[in-house]
């Protein structure tokens, strides 16, 4: 594994080179592999920002469900609406630090009863300005993987609340034509919202990734590989770089545990090619990429949605 990665890294040292050569401009994007016992913690997570930007990055990236864990039962009472308390809260992150945020964040649904509510898997992209200019909730969630569900779920199992489709949209943004989805929105197992995507012509992909293993010793083999899945859409799609921040550290919620999160944050190149990928142990790591507008070929406007 630890060969792998290294080769993985020199492969992107080359990429980098060569772009730069081609007089390609790049911009630089941290991932933050978030331990899953910071979630939540702003102090942290402006820090993590603080530190890309003073290091030249331009975006930074948190993995799915950075505000209170994925899967963790309190989201059905203590998620807020978007834009609201905890968006605000990113949005402070990013006029701060001057640096563009994405991240995923529990946000809050259709109300149950009068405690409880329902709660999205949502992912959004602020601007330094801390404006949301994109807000996706997550459409393809795993059924029944709560363990833990309010009235009147029961004892059955219960998820996240599935977001509409027509929260794929694609925004013009430094980094070109750009989306953000969810974890398994991006899965090519299911190619719903890919598909959809695709018709928008999308040249940079922002992922919120939550891939887990139960033993560590699985983290970057098959199935168990973030970036990887990145590659795997990058190829489909074919026209966008798709990069993603997955978290780290044991995952404590939900069912189908023991489990942990396995890191293997970063990106993919339109041809499905991975171009950079972080080891397992970092904390934060950051890549450079080419321009999108800049380093594939343009396409058609008409099809770009705004906010």
């Amino acid at each position: 594994m630890k060969r792998f990665l290294i080769l993985l890294i020199l492969t992107f040292e080359l990429h980098n080179a060569f772009a730069l050569k081609k007089g390609l401009q790049n911009f630089c994007v941290a991932v933050v592999q978030l331990k899953s016992s910071e979630v939540g913690n702003f102090a942290i997570m402006d820090a993590y920002a603080k530190s890309a930007k003073m290091q030249g990055a331009s975006l930074i990236i948190f993995p799915e469900e950075s505000l209170f864990g994925w899967l963790n039962p309190i989201v059905f009472q203590k998620a807020k609406p978007i834009p609201g308390q905890y968006s605000d809260a990113f949005a402070m992150i990013a006029m701060r630090n001057n640096i563009w945020v994405a991240t995923g964040i529990a946000e809050q649904g259709p109300q149950i009863n009068p405690i409880y509510y329902q709660a999205y898997d949502s992912g959004i992209l602020i601007n330094p300005s801390g404006k949301i200019v994109l807000h996706h909730r997550k459409y393809n969630v795993l059924k029944n993987a709560f363990d833990q569900c309010p009235p009147p779920f029961g004892q059955n199992g219960c998820s996240y609340t599935p977001g509409p489709l027509s929260d794929i949209q694609v925004v013009n943004t430094p980094f070109g034509r750009t989306a953000i989805l969810v974890c398994a929105d991006a899965y090519t197992y299911d190619l719903t919202s890919l598909k959809i995507l695709k018709t928008l012509n999308p040249q940079f992909v922002i992922i919120n990734w939550g891939v887990t293993a139960a033993v560590i010793d699985s983290c970057g083999k098959a199935s168990y590989n973030a970036t990887s899945y990145a590659a795997a859409a990058a190829k489909f799609l074919g026209t966008a770089f798709v990069i993603g921040a997955n978290a780290t550290g044991n995952r404590p919620y939900g069912r189908f545990r023991p489990s942990c999160y396995c890191g293997t944050s970063g990106f993919a190149t339109p041809n499905g090619l991975i171009g950079g990928i972080a080891n397992i142990t970092e904390s934060m790591h950051l890549f450079y990429i080419p321009t999108p507008t800049k380093a594939t070929k343009k396409r058609p406007m008409h099809a770009i949605a705004s906010k």
